[in-house]
This record gives C-alpha cells, sequence and structure tokens, in this order.
C-alpha cells in the first residue's frame, strides 16, 4: 500500500493474507459450476459409451439449471471456507482445502439422495472435488494477496496477482 492510501479502509483487516472480491468469487462459482457438469458428462461417456451423445446433449440444461444447487451448496461453503482461510497465504492450501470440502459437500449431498454406496462416490464425490478445486485454482490470479504488515509504521504492503 502506498504511503497515501494509508488512511482509506480496506474490506479486510490486517492480518487477512489472502481476499478475494466479489467478481473472483462470481468467476470461481461458475467455473465450478461448469466444471462439475463436465466431470458427471465424463463419467457418464466413460461408463456408457453407446449413449455419449444422448449424455452430451444434457450438458447445457444441466449446468443452467445446476446453478440453483450450486447457488445453494457451494456458495455458501466457498464464502465459509474463504474466510476461514484469510490468515493463510499460501494458495496452495486453499486449492487443498477447496478439493476437501469439495469432496466432503459431495459426499454428504450424494449420500442424502442414494446412500453411502460406490455411485455416490464415483458420480458426486469426485466432480464435487474436482470442480471446487479446479475453481480454486483458475481464480488464483483474482486473490488480492495482502503481505506482512510492517513493523514501523503499521501499514500493510498488497499487490493484485
Amino acid at each position: 500500500m502506498r504511503p497515501e492510501e494509508a488512511g482509506t479502509p480496506r474490506p479486510y483487516g490486517p492480518n487477512d493474507r489472502v481476499v478475494l472480491g466479489r467478481r473472483g468469487l462470481v468467476v470461481g462459482v461458475l467455473l465450478s459450476d461448469v466444471v462439475f457438469f463436465l466431470v458427471q458428462a465424463f463419467i457418464g461417456v466413460v461408463r456408457s459409451p453407446r449413449h455419449a451423445e444422448y449424455q452430451l446433449s444434457f450438458l447445457p440444461i444441466l449446468v443452467v439449471f445446476g446453478a440453483l444447487p450450486v447457488c445453494l451448496v457451494a456458495f455458501p461453503t466457498a464464502i465459509l471456507l474463504g474466510r476461514v482461510l484469510r490468515n493463510i497465504r499460501s494458495q496452495w492450501v486453499h486449492v487443498a482445502a477447496f478439493i476437501l470440502a469439495g469432496a466432503l459437500v459431495g459426499n454428504l449431498v450424494g449420500a442424502s439422495f442414494t446412500g453411502w454406496t460406490s455411485h455416490t462416490l464415483i458420480q458426486m464425490t469426485l466432480p464435487a472435488a474436482l470442480a471446487a478445486g479446479v475453481g480454486r485454482l483458475c481464480i488464483w490470479n483474482l486473490v488480492i494477496v495482502n503481505d506482512f504488515p510492517s513493523p514501523s509504521d503499521g501499514s500493510t504492503v498488497t499487490h493484485e496477482r
């Protein structure tokens, strides 16, 4: 931060190391939505190659209608996880945490519909984990990295990546 900007209010605290704005959050959630259904389509094509054209024809519809569950489940999970991880500067930790959270949420949501089966692991857990990880990885350059505070004047040095 420049000295003349020292008095301007920031939407985050001095101990927040990685901060993501609204634009980055929306981009990450939308990319996760698309990746989630692409992975499910890929799994469907691998499991039943004869019906590949039929399954892929539903992909755009699934992405559009899948926005509702994404907004109800993935969006709040991403916001909560982002708040928890604000103090951790390593973005690789963020990606790993989003993969684990995606797997956990995908497993819980999938198990509520199908029970604890291998189908749940293949159709919900794997796509949710990959979607969350890829979504967080894709917004790597949209975050604001807040470096450690300067001990002399208490200001922070920030830069966007």
